[in-house]
């Protein structure tokens, strides 16, 4: 692969980390590469060596852009639709129970928006993966996950590839491309012990997954067929997501947390990281609504 390091970015002036960044998104339209502060409610936009913070909420699990312009947030209960300037628009909600919150997700070839809630104590099989469809009305598309993390679509939107960190596993769901509506799956990827377990997810043009190994200190790239073809370390040890971006769409950008983190040993921990490689991005679905 090209580059044979990461390079470390700090997230904004005064401090270089976020506690717990997340959803890595590059903003195509902007040119710049956009993520979230998930537990300060923050959306951080990094450009060159510039960065900003922007507040939104008690919290922020990720963002996409819209067709129409703007962006939509996935917040702690629901989905919040915003201006191109971030200003808040209309809020929808997607369940009232205060014990859960949004964690990750993604947008489907057919703009409907997708995100997995979780348990605040990580309890196993009490999220649920929604979906916002782009009239904005919410359906419980995938039930009883526990911590659902980075989902990408392959095959014309026919298969979605779905991480569950708690169980190490990703998954491939049959879905109908019309609806929307997952079907029957299978394991596509199992992480054995004292790997890490999979967390953000981005997917390139030659159809390989690339996976943040939250724990596991690591980026892998696996072939279409689930097959682990690389391993690119990190100086820490919860990477959160990662997505490709810049001109060529050839860097690889990697969140992370200092969340269980030791902070002396991990000073590293909460900053973004990126690497050229020898890879472009698949296109990043924005929101239909």
């Amino acid at each position: 692969m090209a580059g044979s390091e990461f390079e470390h970015r700090g997230s904004w002036s005064g401090d270089p980390t976020v506690f717990h960044g997340e959803g890595g998104y590059w903003d195509a339209g902007a040119g710049v590469f956009r993520y979230v502060d998930m537990y300060t409610g923050d959306i951080v936009t990094l450009e060159g060596p510039d960065t900003t913070r922007t507040h939104l909420s008690a919290l922020v699990a990720m963002m996409r852009g819209r067709r129409a312009g703007g962006y939509v947030v996935a917040v702690e209960r629901g989905f919040r639709l915003l201006g191109e300037d971030f200003r808040p628009e209309q809020y929808v909600t997607a369940f009232d129970d205060g014990g859960l919150r949004m964690n990750e997700g993604s947008c489907d070839p057919a703009g409907r928006l997708y995100c997995g809630s979780m348990a605040y104590e990580a309890s196993r099989g009490a999220g649920v993966l929604y979906r916002l469809d782009p009239d904005l009305r919410v359906h419980r598309a995938l039930e009883g996950v526990s911590i659902p993390n980075g989902l990408v679509w392959i095959e014309g939107g026919h298969t979605a590839l779905h991480a569950d960190t708690m169980h190490r596993e990703i998954r491939a769901y049959e879905v109908d491309p019309s609806t929307g509506e997952f079907g029957t799956s299978r394991i596509y990827v199992s992480i054995p012990e004292g790997h890490g377990a999979p967390d953000g997810m981005a997917l390139d043009s030659e159809g390989c997954l690339w996976v943040a190994m939250w724990g596991g200190a690591a980026v892998h790239r696996y072939a279409p067929d689930g097959t682990l073809t690389e391993v690119l370390s990190l100086p820490v040890t919860n990477p959160t997501s990662c997505t490709f971006g810049g001109k060529d769409g050839s860097t690889l950008f990697v969140t992370t947390s200092k969340e269980n983190a030791d902070a002396a040993a991990e000073p590293l921990a909460g900053q973004v990281f990126t690497r050229r490689v020898d890879a472009s991005g698949a296109p990043v679905h924005e929101f239909g609504g």
